[in-house]
């Protein structure tokens, strides 16, 4: 990683984890058009890395993101260009939703609207207690426009969706626990030991059967069944070819802790 970002900063640590935290404290990390366009380069440049394991999104000083950057509205208002516009940020949550390592939404403050979204597209959703977590877009007459109103409704279930988006709720994380969208709830205290704990979870595991994985549960997703029964037997295939797998394999009959290479 050679690029330098105006609204982001992406750090790659010698362990195999990479940072990218939104870098707006003065807006509450709110997620601007360059901001948008620098995470998808920075997705692009990190997953040429093969050393990188895992990929946590997080905001500058105690915020997540509080939500798209509504103070300076963009100078086109017909409504193609304005779709377009909202196509172009599609495109950064589906980057990141698919992105072939696991990736972790460090929730702290205010994970609001596009910030919420954005959390949406990450594997696990780790979340001080105090943070705040919600879709305000009605109350300002819109609607979620980075895939909130299709995500949310299968995370946390449509019922709860539809509540949440149609009275623009903000909920605390401990009620997004209850929800399914927090994996990890901590204290606010605790929440770098919490956050740290599943970074180092996901740095020991083997790095292609977790990229066939995730790419299997979210290709067979919105397939049949018979046809994400044949990835999955597909993608086994593939897996118990790599050194990993036989390494792992190994390791339990030894009663050890398996040394996964990514080979």
């Amino acid at each position: 990683m050679s690029r330098e970002y105006d609204d982001i900063d992406v750090a790659v640590g010698d362990d195999g984890r990479a940072v990218l935290s939104l870098d707006r404290p003065d807006s509450l990390n709110a997620l601007s058009d360059r901001m948008a366009d620098e995470i998808l380069d920075a997705l692009n440049r990190v997953e040429e890395d093969d050393d990188v394991r895992v990929l946590v999104v997080r905001g500058r000083d105690g915020n997540f993101c509080a939500g798209a950057d509504v103070g300076s509205p963009p100078a086109e208002t017909k409504p193609h260009q304005q779709t377009r516009r909202f196509r172009r940020l599609r495109r950064l949550f589906d980057r990141l939703e698919g992105f072939p390592r696991p990736t972790v939404a460090a929730i702290e403050g205010y994970c609001l609207g596009g910030g919420c979204e954005l959390a949406c597209c990450c594997d696990t959703r780790v979340a001080a207690e105090s943070a705040t977590i919600g879709v305000p877009e009605i109350t300002l007459g819109v609607i979620p426009a980075g895939g909130g109103t299709q995500r949310l409704s299968r995370l946390i279930g449509l019922s709860r969706a539809r509540d949440m988006i149609l009275r623009g709720k903000h909920h605390d994380a401990a009620t997004m626990r209850e929800y399914g969208f927090v994996h990890e709830l901590t204290d606010d205290e605790g929440f770098e030991d919490a956050l740290e704990a599943v970074v180092e979870e996901y740095l020991v595991r083997p790095p292609v059967a977790m990229e066939l994985a995730k790419l299997t549960v979210n290709g067979g997703f919105e397939a049949s069944l018979a046809s994400g029964l044949e990835m999955e037997a597909l993608a086994t295939g593939v897996v118990f070819g790599t050194d990993d797998a036989r390494e792992g394999l190994e390791a339990f009959r030894e009663n050890r802790a398996p040394d996964f290479r990514g080979e």
